[in-house]
Formats: structure tokens, sequence, C-alpha cells
């Protein structure tokens, strides 16, 4: 009961409409946002003028999105450009596709991730106990359709930028 509670729990956002000043941060966030194809944007600037604060409140800003429920990649049951190669499988062999709406991810990249952990690698817990070849996800899969927020992108190794 307590961990159904505690998934319900959301810690307060600051809101995006309160953040004053950082005009170009803001512009160029909602501009990522309305053209995911933009690619990104990079935030530099000193300790204390709101990066993360800014990024975690247009996050909460964002609708929710339909995904195909158990994908790992957060796919898109309607456009084929942001389907997993298994559910565009499934949906040419006629099978039923469950959705479920979900709130856009934000990821947060740990300072100290691994190349495994970030790109995914080899689920070798099935690998020994099933005897087959599987994917564990890494966190961009998680990210997809989403945020990916990178803190202090020059302490990460240089292979992983």
């Amino acid at each position: 009961m307590i961990t159904q509670d505690l998934k319900k729990f959301n810690s307060p956002v600051f809101p995006f409409t309160a953040i004053v000043g950082q005009e170009e941060m803001k512009l160029a966030l909602q501009l990522n946002v309305i053209d995911p194809k933009i690619g990104g944007v990079m935030i530099m600037g000193d300790r204390g003028t709101g990066k993360s604060t800014t990024i975690r409140a247009i996050a909460d800003l964002l609708p929710q999105i339909e995904i195909v429920k158990n994908d790992p990649f957060n796919s898109s049951p309607y456009d084929l450009d942001l389907m997993s190669n298994e559910v565009k499988l499934n949906i040419q062999k006629g099978s039923l596709i469950e959705t479920e709406l979900i709130k856009i991810p934000m990821v947060d990249l740990p300072l100290g991730a691994t190349e495994d952990r970030v790109c995914g690698t080899i689920d070798i817990e099935k690998a020994l106990t099933e005897g087959v070849k599987a994917f564990e996800p890494g966190l961009l899969a998680k990210a997809n359709r989403g945020l990916l927020y990178v803190d202090e992108v020059n302490l990460l190794d240089d292979h992983l930028v």
C-alpha cells in the first residue's frame, strides 16, 4: 500500500511561467519541444542560474504521449518513424497492440554512467537463465520520445559525449 501511495506522489516542480529572465534558454527549449528534429539544446551557465529548474519545469508542462504498452523504447502505436522493430513486426503480423498514456519521460544521465548503461547491453540474466539472447535497453531507450538531461556534460567520458 505504501509503494502505491509513493507512485502517486510527485515532488512539486517550479512553474515554467514563473521563471524570470533566461529568455534565450526558454525559447530554445520551447522550440525543441515544438520540433524535436532540432536535436537538443546545449545550455551553459554558472551555478545557480536555473538550468535544472527550467528543464524540469518545461518537462512538467508537456502532455502525455501514447505509447505501446510494455515497450522499452516508448514506441508510438501510429508513427512508423517512432516505432521499434519489434512493434513494426507485431503490426505486420496483425497482432493487437495495447497502448497506454504516459507522461513524457525525463531521464537524468548520471555522472558515472557507463556506455552499456547509456546505450544498452545484452541481458545476461536472460541469457543464463533462459538461454536466449536478449537486449537490455539503456537510458537512451528510456528517454526516447522524451527528454534526456545531462548535467555537467564536461565531466562525462569523451566516448559517451
